[in-house]
């Protein structure tokens, strides 16, 4: 009975979000941090597509995994921009991402954080997080990103 009640939830959701604009803002509100590569806050109004794309990485089609973690990062985000076009979004209509590193302490994160800030255009800094783990799904994956989109229908 629970489940079918969470399925209907879901399909109710689904169907009234097809109807109105939504109105993504973000920024860093007075007091808080500054930072340059992220929003503190993105709030989303109205109604549209939310799109996620779960354990994007540095992965390709045929197997390939490259080596170090910047060539990862490079190749995560490209598989980032692929699956968000797929989706009928773009790098503007990112509102989180989820960053999960191996062995973050052990490793220098600076080239995968510019490619964060190369990767989105002026104004469109989603919410991010940065998260270290001991290991993914895929042994030889040094980095996954989640990703959070909403476009207008």
């Amino acid at each position: 009975m629970l489940k079918n009640l969470i399925i209907i939830g879901i399909i109710m959701t689904t169907t009234s979000i097809k109807s109105a604009e939504v109105n993504i803002k973000r920024w860093n509100p007075e007091g808080l941090d500054q930072p340059v590569g992220y929003s503190q806050v993105v709030t989303i109004e109205g109604q549209g597509k939310l799109i996620l794309l779960g354990g994007k990485a540095g992965l390709r089609p045929d197997g390939f995994i490259p080596e170090t973690l910047e060539a990862q990062s490079k190749l995560t985000w490209e598989n980032i921009e692929l699956a968000l076009n797929a989706a009928g979004a773009t790098r503007k209509d990112v509102i989180e991402i989820q960053i999960y590193i191996v062995d973050l302490d052990k490793v220098n994160p600076e080239q995968v954080y510019q490619d964060v800030r190369d990767f989105f255009p002026t104004g469109h800094k989603p919410v991010s997080m940065v998260i270290g783990v001991s290991a993914l799904a895929i042994p030889e994956l040094k980095m996954e990103i989640n990703v959070r989109a909403i476009v207008n229908n």
